[in-house]
């Protein structure tokens, strides 16, 4: 499954709807804990790059499925 170009915007929103909370921001980048210890970094940018996102994703074992599910 191919993943759409997100902006930091869209993807900070997505993970707060699965329950990720923003715990620190540093520059454009953007730390994230879920309430089970399941963390997540990415950078907060226009546009956001492909295969970062999905390394992203993968680091915080939140399935791709499940975060598109939660993209508006």
């Amino acid at each position: 499954m191919k993943l759409p170009l997100l902006s930091g915007r869209q993807v900070l929103a997505a993970l707060q709807r699965l329950g990720f909370i923003e715990i620190h921001r540093k520059g454009s980048h953007v730390k994230m804990e879920h309430t089970d210890g399941r963390r997540i970094v990415f950078p907060h940018h226009d546009e956001l790059d492909r295969y970062t996102l999905r390394g992203a994703l993968r680091d915080a074992s939140v399935s791709e499925e499940d975060f598109l599910k939660c993209v508006r």
